[in-house]
């Protein structure tokens, strides 16, 4: 028989329902596991110790594990959340399911949910209970709550089942609409998971260990030896007396001896390098603790020789493993919803949830958007509104030039006001035979304006580095930085008064033409 592809290829097959048909399941497959009702867990380190997953809770009490842990669930945690709406399908059904829900949402502990659902990468899986409750004509959550991986095995067919006391062995069946199962890079092979805390359990390990003898080696070598010494012909008893003398001479600091006798202090020296391997030990186990929960390093301790680039770059892969992790969450958030969807609005789209991050204003941004506007680059309202997350009804755009043309009128009113004293005061320009000019108002508005203007906080630090640089490169280096610190408020204002009087001169000009 043969099954075509399309017009020039084909492929023969002697059965065409072996294209639907599973070839390899557990149960035809040489894995004893396969043979019993449920799968073991295949984790190699509890096989070895014939433990559960309780051991790696212990590993938690580590200080640097547990550092490790809060980091990378505050990563999602810091996140913003909400649920929007589904724009598929009725508009009408749409509203009333997203209504619902996120009325759902606002009662629920979301925080404590989603904690619960970031144990995963942990632990492998982190199976969420949802309790139901009727609500009017309803069915809607009433607790969702995170249970112990470890009460939960799975069936050859990889379904969740539940180690009850009735059923310890193969477990219970578990109904639908009841279990979320978060899991961490599950497999058909290992339906479980992979645990984070599985990579560090020979860590701490090896660091409890190091800690433990570099604690003795402190105790024996940190100290100064109390050395006594006695005649050759003291006895045993004589000897113990004075070995307790010495012993609560390091703890009371005073002893009293025969005059036969003598006591020397020796410092225990050279000791140091050997201190320093019980310190690499338990550096190496944090730097491996760092790497199996964050991919990297340098976000909970500083390496020698680290860099600002290596820092941003072991960032970004933290950051990737919390993109994982936020999308776990969405996925079963979003699960949830389509249960209470299909089990209440039949014909909607279920609502979606998403994660936002609140950005600050990004100061490099800020400062570059402000170089391009000065340079002339006018921004849409849609940009500070998509890039610096501002509300819509908050703020306006308003052009360049309009902000300087509202400024430039504020210093004109301010020049008429003078013009008209001038004229009160009968300084008016006036022309005589000749074309003397005797006086003009722009003269006095341009006299005033300067003696109001204070060029010394702009002028002074550009002279103080014009005298200290040695060439003209690096003076126009230190432009530049001095730039950024000028008040451009003092520079903008005068400016704007310099056009003002320009704008006046040409009018005058422009009268006296006439």
């Amino acid at each position: 028989m043969k099954l075509w592809l399309n017009e020039t290829d084909s492929i023969d097959i002697d059965d065409r329902q072996s294209l639907a048909k599973e070839i390899a399941p557990r149960s035809r497959s040489l894995d004893w596991m396969g043979i019993i009702n449920f799968l073991p867990d295949p984790d190699p380190i509890l096989r070895k110790l014939g433990q559960d997953m309780t051991v790696y809770k212990e590993l938690l009490s580590d200080a640097h594990v547990w550092s490790c842990y809060q980091s990378r669930k505050s990563g999602t945690l810091s996140c913003e959340w909400e649920v929007a709406e589904n724009a598929k399908g009725s508009i009408r059904a749409n509203r009333r399911a997203f209504q619902a829900i996120r009325d759902m949402m606002d009662v629920l502990d979301v925080y404590q949910i989603i904690t619960d659902m970031l144990e995963a990468p942990f632990f492998g899986m982190s199976p969420i209970e949802v309790i139901w409750e009727s609500a009017g004509n309803q069915w809607l959550p009433e607790r969702i709550e995170g249970k112990p991986p470890e009460w939960f095995i799975f069936d050859p067919e990889n379904n969740l089942r539940f180690r009850s006391i009735d059923n310890m062995i193969e477990g219970e069946e578990l109904p639908e609409y009841k279990f979320l199962l978060p899991r961490h890079h599950a497999t058909y092979e290992n339906p479980y998971g992979e645990r984070a805390l599985s990579r560090c359990f020979w860590p701490v390990v090896f660091k409890r260990g190091g800690f433990k003898f570099w604690a003795i080696f402190t105790e024996k070598y940190g100290m100064p030896w109390v050395v006594g010494k006695v005649p050759r012909s003291t006895n045993d008893t004589e000897r113990g007396e004075l070995l307790t003398n010495l012993a609560s001479m390091v703890q009371d600091a005073v002893a009293v001896v025969n005059d036969d006798e003598s006591v020397e202090i020796e410092e225990a020296g050279g000791k140091t390098a050997s201190a320093d391997i019980y310190e690499k030990l338990i550096s190496a186990s944090n730097r491996e603790i760092s790497k199996a929960i964050l991919g990297q390093t340098l976000t909970t301790e500083i390496d020698k020789g680290g860099s600002f680039a290596a820092t941003k770059e072991h960032m970004e892969v933290r950051a990737d493993l919390v993109d994982q992790d936020k999308r776990m969450v969405c996925d079963k958030f979003n699960k949830l919803f389509a249960w209470i969807t299909e089990l209440n609005f039949g014909n909607a789209a279920p609502p979606v949830f998403k994660f936002y991050e609140a950005e600050d204003i990004q100061m490099e941004r800020a400062e570059r958007d402000k170089i391009l506007g000065e340079g002339g680059v006018e921004f849409k309202k849609e940009y500070y509104h998509r890039v610096y997350n501002l509300e819509e009804g908050d703020f306006e755009v308003r052009g360049k030039a309009e902000g300087v043309r509202d400024k430039a009128e504020g210093v004109r009113d301010k020049a008429e006001g003078i013009r008209q004293k001038a004229e009160d005061e009968g300084q008016k320009g006036e022309f005589v035979e000749g074309d003397e000019e005797v006086t003009l108002v722009p003269d006095i508005i341009a006299e005033r304006l300067l003696t109001e203007a204070s060029m010394d906080d702009l002028i002074q630090p550009a002279e103080t580095l014009l005298k200290k640089a040695k060439n003209l490169e690096e003076f126009q280096e230190g432009l530049l930085d001095l730039y950024g610190k000028m008040d451009e408020g003092k520079l903008g204002d005068l400016m704007q008064k310099a056009m003002t009087l320009a704008d006046l001169s040409g009018r005058f000009e422009a009268d006296a033409g006439h």
